[in-house]
């Protein structure tokens, strides 16, 4: 699922709510959990896709098995992707929690999308209502931004083991 096809299928549960006036009914609450899931899966294989670019970006062969060895990201929640940054070492660790500093609502409304999307699937459902899960995607994705970002500045040679 692409980032590209979770913003059109937000514009289009949009205007079924409107169109239809079901904010505030089960339609909205099942509209929200399936976004939910959605979602978690999209950002799921876009956090692949740039663990995927950054490995095929080394061209040293070694350094790409490093690079793969060390980028075994196991599951979406942020402790997960922290993980991987303490396994590349200090500097990367550093600019991590920098952004993540500088994001405190977007890492706040990630840890939703992901909390939410386990309740719903796993557990009990959600109480989300739709503009509740918009705004967590909103804000949710820009840590796959600056996810990217720092991964992009490793530099396979200065990896810490």
């Amino acid at each position: 699922m692409r980032i590209d096809l979770i913003d059109r299928l937000l514009a289009v549960c949009q205007e079924h709510l409107e169109v239809t006036d079901t904010f505030g009914t089960e339609i909205e609450t099942l509209l929200a959990s399936a976004l939910l899931v959605r979602i978690y899966a999209a950002f799921e294989q876009q956090i692949d896709a740039i663990v995927v670019e950054k490995r095929d970006s080394i061209g040293d062969l070694a350094a790409r098995a490093a690079f793969g060895d060390l980028a075994q990201v196991r599951g979406i929640r942020f402790r997960n992707l922290s993980d991987l940054f303490i396994a590349l070492g200090e500097r990367y660790r550093a600019d991590w929690n920098a952004k993540q500093r500088q994001n405190p609502q977007a890492v706040t409304f990630y840890g939703l999308i992901v909390e939410r999307r386990h309740r719903t699937a796993h557990l009990e459902g959600t109480t989300a209502n739709f503009q509740e899960v918009r705004a967590w995607y909103e804000q949710g994705h820009i840590v796959l931004d600056f996810f990217r970002e720092t991964l992009q500045s490793v530099d396979p040679g200065q990896i810490s083991n």
